[in-house]
C-alpha cells in the first residue's frame, strides 16, 4: 500500500478513536447529593422569614397590610386543621399548634395576574419567576401560592431537623425528633431570623442564609450567614433519604396530595399536575447538570453559587473507585489529575482562597506536560527535524515544479521526500500515532481541571476562578477602576493567554520560513504555493478558534492555557537548540 494511504487510514483511525475517547472521559462526577446542594441556592422558594418586629411593621404598612391580613386569616383555618401555615410564626408544633419560636415569623409576598401567581421575594426572581412564566405560556395548570408556601414549610422543618439532630428522613421527624426532645426544642426556640440587631452570627443560629431578610442580588450589602439553617441544610429540599435527587420533594408532594384528600380547604388547583411537576424537575435538573465541578478528594464546601455568587455548597468526596465506575479513562487519568491538583492546592492554601489553586495549576501543568514531553520526545524531535529540513524540502519542491498536476512528478517528489526523511531518521507516521495517544490525554486533563471542586472555589486578585472570562469582563459594577470583580485581572489573563497561544502556534512556522529564505526558487511551484496557503489558513483558523474559545473559558482554564502556551514555546526553542548543536560541531 502506498505511504499516503497508510497516512490517511491512520488519520481516520485517529479521529475515530479520539472521538470515542473524548466522549468517554468527560463524564459528570456530580452525585445526587451534590446536585441537591447546588439546586437550593438556585431555587430557595417563596417564603420570607423576618423577625417579630419586622413582621409587625409589615402589618401596619399600607403596601403589605392587606396581604398579611389575608394570609393570617387563611393560616388560622389551616392551623385549626393541623396544616402548615403561610403567615405568622414560622415554627409551630404540627400536633398541638403550640408556638415553638417567637423570634422568627414568615409570610409570602405575591401578587396575582389573572390565574398566574407572581412571587415578589428577591430570592424567587432568578429561577422561579421565569420558570412560572414559561410554564404559564406553555399552557400548564399552575398550582396556587399555598403549594409553594407548603413546600417551603417542609423545607424549613427538614432543614431544622437535620441542623439540630444531624439527620432527616421523613416529615414526621420534626415532631418525633425535635418537638419531643427538650434539648432540640430549646435550640429551635433560640433561632433568629438573622436580621435582628442583637443577633450575633458567630455564636447564634439564624434561619435565613443572609443577615438581610431578603437581599436583592443587585445590592452589595448582602452578608452571608454561615450559621444559617437554610444555608447549611436547605439542600434537603432537593435531596432524599435514598440519596436520590428530588427524593424529599417527591415525598412532600405526595404528602400534600394526602392533605388535599382529607381537607376540603384545599382545592384541586392547590395541587400541581403531573405535567407541571415533570416540567419543574426537568428545568431544575437542567440548571444543575450544567455544573461539572464535583470532583472533590475530600468532602467540604466549594464553589460560588446563588444570585450573589457567595454561596459555597456541600460536595461529597469522590474516591478512585467512584471514578472507575464512571469510566475507564475517568479512573486512569481524570481523577488522578484532580487528586494531584487538590493535594497541592490544599497544601499551598487549606482555605482555598485562590492563590494556592494558581500555584497548583502551574505545577500540575508542568508535571503533565513534562510527562508527555518525555513520552513524545522522539516524535517531537521528528517534527522539529522536519521543520529544520524545510530548506531541503523546498529544494525538492523546486525540482518538481509541476507536481501539483503531473502525477509522475508527484510520485517522484514523494519518494525523494521519504528518502530524505529516512536519511535523517524521521518517521512521519510516529507523529500520527503519538497524536492518537496525546489527544485523549489532553481531553482527560481538561476534564479533570473542569471537574475540580477546588478550582471552583477562591479568587485571585478579585477574579473568581470558576467564572468565565467573558462574564468577568462584562461585570464592571461599582468603581470599574478598582477592579472590584476582577475584570482587570481577567483582561490581563486573556491577553497573555491569547498571546502565548498565538506564539506557540506560529513559532515553528516563523522558524521554518526564516530557514527557507536561504533557498532560491528556480521557478514558480503551484504545489508548494497551494500547500503553503493551506497551512497558513489552518494556522490562522486555529488561532481565531483559540482566541474565541479562550474568551469563554473559566478563568482557571485560562491560567492552564497560559502555562501550556509558555511550555509549548519553551519546548520549541529547546528542541531547536538541540537540533542546532550537531550542525555547529560538524563545522569545527
Amino acid at each position: 500500500m502506498k505511504p499516503f494511504k497508510h497516512k490517511k487510514l491512520l488519520a481516520i483511525a485517529g479521529l475515530g478513536l479520539g472521538a470515542a475517547l473524548l466522549s468517554s472521559c468527560t463524564a459528570n462526577f456530580c452525585s445526587p447529593s451534590d446536585n441537591a446542594s447546588m439546586a437550593y441556592p438556585i431555587e430557595q422558594g417563596v417564603t420570607v422569614y423576618v423577625s417579630e418586629q419586622e413582621y409587625n411593621a409589615l402589618k401596619t404598612n399600607d403596601l403589605t397590610k392587606g396581604l398579611i391580613e389575608a394570609e393570617e386569616a387563611y393560616s388560622a383555618e389551616l392551623k385549626a386543621l393541623h396544616m402548615p401555615t403561610i403567615a405568622g410564626e414560622a415554627f409551630i408544633d404540627p400536633v398541638t399548634g403550640d408556638v415553638l419560636n417567637t423570634r422568627v415569623y414568615k409570610y409570602v409576598p405575591y401578587t396575582l395576574s389573572g390565574e398566574v401567581t407572581f412571587f415578589l421575594a428577591n430570592k424567587a426572581q432568578p429561577f422561579l419567576t421565569s420558570f412560572l412564566y414559561g410554564a404559564a405560556t406553555s399552557g400548564f395548570n399552575l398550582p396556587s401560592f399555598y403549594y409553594y408556601a407548603m413546600i417551603d414549610d417542609y423545607t424549613l422543618k427538614a432543614a431544622t431537623t437535620a441542623f439540630v439532630t444531624g439527620s432527616y428522613t421523613a416529615p414526621i421527624d420534626f415532631t418525633n425528633k425535635v418537638v419531643n426532645n427538650e434539648t432540640y426544642k430549646a435550640i429551635v426556640a433560640d433561632l433568629y431570623a438573622g436580621s435582628e440587631a442583637d443577633f450575633n452570627p458567630l455564636t447564634q443560629f439564624a434561619v435565613n442564609p443572609y443577615r438581610e431578610v431578603d437581599p436583592n442580588s443587585g445590592t452589595a450589602i448582602a452578608i452571608p450567614s454561615s450559621n444559617s439553617v437554610l444555608r447549611r441544610e436547605g439542600r434537603l429540599k432537593f435531596s432524599g433519604a435514598d440519596s436520590s435527587f428530588l427524593g424529599n420533594y417527591n415525598m412532600w408532594v405526595n404528602d400534600i396530595r394526602t392533605y388535599a384528600d382529607k381537607h376540603p380547604l384545599l382545592s384541586g388547583f392547590d395541587i400541581p399536575s403531573g405535567d407541571f411537576l415533570s416540567h419543574y424537575k426537568t428545568q431544575i435538573s437542567a440548571r444543575v447538570n450544567t455544573v461539572r465541578s464535583c470532583i472533590a478528594t475530600r468532602s467540604g464546601e466549594f464553589g460560588h453559587y446563588g444570585t450573589n455568587a457567595d454561596w459555597r455548597v456541600a460536595i461529597e468526596a469522590k474516591d478512585w473507585g467512584y471514578a472507575w465506575n464512571k469510566g475507564f479513562l475517568e479512573g486512569l487519568l481524570v481523577y488522578p489529575v484532580t487528586w494531584l491538583l487538590d493535594s497541592m492546592a490544599y497544601g499551598f492554601d487549606p482555605a482555598l482562597s485562590g492563590v494556592g489553586q494558581i500555584w497548583a495549576l502551574v505545577i500540575v501543568t508542568l508535571i503533565v506536560r513534562g510527562l508527555l514531553l518525555a513520552v513524545s520526545w522522539r516524535s517531537t524531535m521528528d517534527s522539529q527535524k522536519m521543520q529544520a529540513l524545510q530548506p531541503e524540502l523546498t529544494k525538492l519542491q523546486n525540482k518538481y515544479p509541476n507536481s501539483n498536476t503531473n502525477q509522475a512528478e508527484k510520485q517522484r517528489l514523494a519518494q525523494e521526500q521519504m528518502a530524505l526523511y529516512r536519511r535523517h531518521g524521521i518517521k512521519p507516521f510516529r507523529q500520527i500515532l503519538l497524536m492518537i495517544i496525546q489527544f485523549p490525554v489532553f481531553i482527560c486533563v481538561w476534564s479533570g481541571l473542569q471537574g475540580s471542586a477546588a478550582l471552583s472555589t477562591g479568587e485571585f486578585l478579585n477574579m473568581r476562578l470558576s467564572d468565565n472570562i467573558n462574564a468577568i469582563l462584562g461585570n464592571m459594577k461599582g468603581n470599574w477602576y478598582q477592579n472590584t470583580h476582577g475584570w482587570w485581572t481577567a483582561l490581563i489573563l486573556f491577553l497573555l493567554m491569547a498571546t502565548t497561544q498565538i506564539m506557540a502556534m506560529l513559532l515553528p512556522r516563523i522558524i521554518a520560513k526564516h530557514r527557507s529564505k536561504s533557498v532560491a526558487k528556480s521557478s514558480r511551484n503551484p504545489a508548494q504555493e497551494k500547500q503553503g496557503r493551506t497551512m497558513k489558513l489552518i494556522s490562522y483558523g486555529m488561532i481565531i478558534f483559540t482566541i474565541i474559545m479562550g474568551f469563554f473559558l473559566p478563568s482557571a482554564m485560562g491560567v492552564y492555557w497560559l502555562i501550556g502556551g509558555l511550555i509549548s514555546i519553551a519546548q520549541t526553542l529547546i528542541t531547536q537548540l538541540v537540533l542546532a548543536r550537531p550542525k555547529k560541531k560538524g563545522k569545527k
